[in-house]
């Protein structure tokens, strides 16, 4: 088994004492000489600028290290720069490949390390951004497409149908992406965050009745425990009085000795909630998981009828 012997740095000179200057010259020449090796082994490639008619919407380009100048002290190790805020479209830019200044192994790793997480950091927040964007870039086509009755010029006999046979979308999915289109426009100024369609579907009574600011007011008050979901969103609704009171089935009928509970016939609808009311007297938490699961059905249903009808 062979041995290989390990690399030598180059010698640094020494600079002199005493007043002489021809050594400080000798280390001048060096560090040129070494930034010049640098430039050569390590290029670092030069972006061309791409003219734009919105140069407020461009997207900023992170700056490569300064080398320093012959004869200055090197700057220190620095990570690649990540903006601290999204840029005007929302997206954060690809952090560009640098070469570290620093010859230690475990202060290069480190570098790299810290640039990695940094292509994570905005490959993620740019994923997140494009999912957002997309709801919204679908939801302005299809209602243009539906108000337009396009269909017709396809020759499809329902705009249902051009949705399926065209782009895999059920009738219903896309009359719901239609619905929460101007939530979604409402809050992408807020958040840079993936929107999905069915939690805001709660916030689209609150924008009908309360306007845009009310369904910020809602996201921002949802966000402040974490993850936002349409379980947040109502909570949140009903904390700050935008969500509409509920309607509760009329289960009771009066007699003429009082007021009973109607268990017997009726529908099938009002037997589910008998059932679930009989259930809370012996486990209170199933059953309230189990009302919660019946009004989400419930809700969902009824908004897939009335896209069905639209």
């Amino acid at each position: 088994m062979s041995s290989s012997r390990r690399k030598e740095p180059p010698v640094i000179p020494v600079v002199g004492q005493g007043g002489d200057t021809s050594r400080e010259e000798q280390l001048r020449e060096w560090e040129e000489a070494e930034r010049q090796r640098r430039q050569q082994q390590f290029p670092v490639p030069v972006q061309p600028v791409q003219p734009t008619a919105q140069p407020e919407k461009s997207i900023p380009v992170v700056p490569a290290p300064a080398v320093p100048a012959a004869g200055e002290p090197a700057a220190a190790v620095s990570e690649p720069a990540v903006p601290a805020r999204p840029a005007a479209t929302g997206y954060l830019p690809m952090p560009e490949f640098t070469e570290p200044d620093s010859s230690d192994p475990a202060e290069r790793l480190d570098f790299y390390s810290r640039g990695i997480l940094a292509v994570q950091y905005a490959a993620r927040a740019n994923h997140e951004r494009a999912e957002q964007q997309r709801l919204i870039g679908l939801g302005l086509r299809l209602k243009a497409m539906k108000e337009e009755e396009l269909h017709k010029v396809a020759g499809y006999d329902t705009f249902g149908d051009l949705t399926w046979d065209r782009f895999q979308i059920k009738k219903h999915q896309a009359n719901n992406v239609i619905r929460v289109t101007p939530v979604a426009q409402a809050l992408e100024d807020l958040t840079t965050q993936e929107l999905r369609e069915r939690p805001l579907r709660v916030l689209v009574p609150i924008l009908d009745t309360h306007g845009a600011d009310a369904v910020r007011e809602t996201w921002m008050e949802a966000s402040r425990h974490g993850n936002v979901t349409d379980t947040a969103l109502k909570q949140a609704a009903t904390f700050l009085g935008y969500a509409p009171p509920k309607e509760i089935p009329a289960v009771l009928e009066q007699s003429g000795t009082g007021t009973k509970r109607d268990t017997g016939g009726g529908s099938e609808p009002l037997r589910a909630v008998e059932r679930i009311r009989a259930l809370a007297e012996s486990d209170p938490g199933r059953a309230r998981r189990e009302a919660e699961e019946l009004e989400s059905a419930v809700r969902e249903l009824l908004e897939e009828l009335s896209g069905n009808l639209g």
